[in-house]
């Protein structure tokens, strides 16, 4: 890992931009039964914009380091109306990184920006001097030579900046992407994994927008900033064409401060089938998931016979105990239109999917307790000189989290849920996490595999972006 001074832009070739419109048809993918050229379209829904998806970059046969800018942009979120923002290698958001286990991915993140940022590799299992916290600035002008050691299971994860005092406003002007890991198992399962196409990707985030241009983010921002318009993908109103089959959606819950409560309207079923840690042993029938941000959901949707569908969303209230979602909070996410003219071979869900090796509780060897109230954790705030815990590697913690409304999030590792507010876990949430809202006190089992040293070490924090950069976060080792 270095960073290094780079004033000139750098020449990019092989790395395709992110976030401009691009259909993925891979007519090679048998799979996939591809349309003719007499066949025709389907007319997109009146009043609907395409859902952009962001490019992606596959490292798997890469031997080149990827080269990301971080950079300024200027969005259409409206079309023929710019907004500042902010993007990897584009515009707004950023590309989806295609990882693979057992690789070593060199990625070259180059700040173009003009201030300080870091890029933190969200669910990501790497040891603390690459895991982009804090620390690990990146100043105007110079480039942080990473190698990321992939390790860990087929996965849906992100990447976003993580600088003290400055997450929520880099974030909210854009600097988010994904990061996607496969593995043997996922490769093998028959499940829907042409991105773009059947495999979705879906970052879902809230504005303010005034005559179509988007409010740059409040000087001074302290409280939960919850904004009225959904953007996904940087798209407002959007729809996606998919094809007739299954249809896999990687939902990520990318708001400052926002949780919803996703389903599709009419209640109709779909299955889960991944938390953010990997798959679940087995998919789950749901009709709603609720989602705090940095959360992280899979689900396949069955348009083989639904034409079309609304993927809906509340507007969850900050303290969800004492408040149902209104109809006033209700919106649209996304409108999937079946086209009938692009079809995968239709099958069904596998019905194992992944097998945990799950934590026997006996073997627990250290019990650490954190609570989250009056903007701090365990009634301190947030000091970069000082280590508020240190864990050793390689054995079995139970975190005790009286988190409140607030989701909980820890770098480094995944965990499983032990127990939510006295009872177990649904089976939803049976799967590897990394981010956790209990909505009051849950317990959960966890190890650390990878060093954190003094100089860089992980970070625990509520993942509501303003609290974190205000304090509500605390530091520790792990050797």
């Amino acid at each position: 890992m270095m960073i290094k001074n780079k004033i000139t832009m750098l020449f990019i070739t092989g790395i395709i931009m992110a976030c401009n419109p691009k259909d993925v048809v891979t007519s090679d993918n048998p799979e996939i039964i591809n349309p003719t050229e007499t066949e025709g379209t389907i007319k997109p829904p009146n009043n609907l914009n395409k859902l952009l998806i962001p490019e992606l970059i596959d490292t798997r046969s890469r031997v080149t380091p990827v080269q990301i800018d971080i950079q300024e942009g200027n969005h259409e979120f409206v079309k023929g109306i710019k907004s500042q923002t902010k993007g990897f290698n584009g515009n707004y958001l950023g590309p989806t990184i295609l990882m693979r286990k057992g690789d070593d991915v060199k990625i070259n993140f180059t700040n173009l920006i003009g201030e300080s940022t870091t890029v933190h590799g969200h669910g990501l299992h790497v040891p603390g001097n690459v895991d982009g916290g804090p620390q690990l600035q990146i100043r105007a002008g110079q480039t942080w030579d990473v190698t990321l050691p992939i390790r860990q299971e087929a996965s849906t994860n992100w990447y976003h900046p993580h600088l003290m005092g400055k997450t929520a406003e880099h974030v909210h002007a854009g600097l988010a992407g994904l990061y996607l890991i496969e593995d043997d198992n996922s490769e093998n399962l028959n499940l829907p994994k042409t991105y773009g196409y059947d495999d979705i990707p879906i970052v879902v985030q809230d504005r303010t927008f005034v005559n179509g241009v988007m409010k740059n983010y409040p000087v001074g921002q302290k409280d939960d900033l919850r904004e009225p318009t959904l953007v996904i993908n940087g798209t407002i109103d959007p729809y996606v064409q998919v094809p007739k089959g299954n249809v896999r959606l990687r939902l990520l819950n990318g708001s400052n401060a926002r949780s919803y409560k996703f389903f599709i309207k009419g209640n109709v079923p779909f299955e889960k089938i991944a938390t953010e840690g990997g798959f679940l042993e087995a998919p789950v029938t749901l009709t709603s998931i609720v989602m705090a941000p940095g959360e992280r959901n899979e689900i396949i949707v069955d348009m083989s016979t639904n034409k079309d569908v609304e993927l809906m969303a509340y507007y969850l209230p900050k303290n969800l105990s004492k408040a149902n979602p209104n109809k006033d909070e209700l919106h649209r996410v996304l409108y999937l239109q079946r086209n009938k003219h692009l079809e995968v071979k239709n099958k069904s869900i596998p019905g194992s999917l992944n097998m945990i090796q799950r934590y026997n509780p006996s073997d627990v060897q250290n019990t650490r307790r954190f609570k989250i109230s009056n903007g701090k954790i365990n009634d301190v705030s947030m000091d970069m000189n000082v280590i508020n815990e240190r864990v050793t590697k390689g054995i079995l913690e139970k975190w005790i989290v009286n988190s409140g409304r607030h989701p909980f999030h820890m770098h480094g590792v995944s965990f499983l849920i032990l127990s939510e507010n006295g009872g177990v876990p649904k089976p939803e949430n049976r799967g590897w996490k990394d981010t956790f809202m209990p909505n009051g006190k849950g317990e959960i089992l966890l190890r650390f595999d990878y060093e954190a040293p003094d100089e860089f070490p992980y970070m625990y924090h509520c993942h509501i972006l303003e609290h974190e950069d205000h304090g509500m976060m605390g530091q520790f080792t792990v050797k």
